[in-house]
């Protein structure tokens, strides 16, 4: 046989090959209609969802009862390794220094996913003395597992936390973080402003 494909197959099927082959099929005009209506649906675009449509779907929306502190702790060690290049020479720098307003500028901006944090002060007394690993930052709250496998939900305004890495704490108030993590990244901090808590 000629055909390239019936010389890859095992000689006694190779007639069933060829007679494919030579066999034709008429597809008629449907098949060109529905070629049509592909090559269309391509070019249509993707329509996003709104907040709304989000909320009420419940993407951004986490079970209580299926999230362990245990898991949290995984999500902490792969932040570690996130937070530690906003300190490449492992040190923190003098207030004095150039560099600290960059670094300030960066830990504003950056991912709170994975963090390890304790509240230290709130106008919500309730909150005020709780630690956790947060597990999803939005624009007005963390929410957080502690170690009783509790998922709370702490307001960013109007409190100040405390963020653990291995050897450092750092002070950083809700009130500049008061915005979605995608739009944090991109927004121009102002490094001087003191929040009124």
């Amino acid at each position: 046989p000629s055909s390239f494909l019936a010389k890859l197959v095992v000689p006694r099927y190779r007639h069933e090959i060829l007679e494919i082959a030579n066999s034709s099929v008429d597809l008629g005009d449907r098949h060109v209609i529905q070629k049509k209506n592909r090559a269309n649906a391509g070019k249509l675009t993707k329509k996003k969802l709104s907040r709304k449509e989000i909320k009420e779907l419940g993407l951004y929306t986490l079970p209580h009862d299926t999230i362990t502190y245990r898991d949290g702790l995984k999500l902490h060690r792969m932040w570690l390794g996130y937070y530690d290049t906003f300190f490449p020479s492992g040190e923190c720098p003098d207030v004095t220094e150039a560099r600290y307003t960059t670094i300030v500028a960066s830990l504003l901006k950056a991912d709170y996913h994975g963090a390890k944090i304790h509240i230290v002060r709130s106008k919500q007394p309730s909150v005020v003395g709780m630690k956790g690993i947060v597990v999803l930052d939005t624009k007005g709250t963390f929410k957080m597992i502690s170690k009783d496998n509790k998922l709370r939900t702490i307001p960013k305004n109007d409190s100040q936390f405390e963020v653990f890495l291995q050897d450092k704490v750092i002070t950083i108030f809700g009130k500049h973080l008061n915005a979605r993590p995608a739009e944090r990244s991109v927004k121009k901090m102002k490094t001087f402003a003191f929040p009124d808590l």
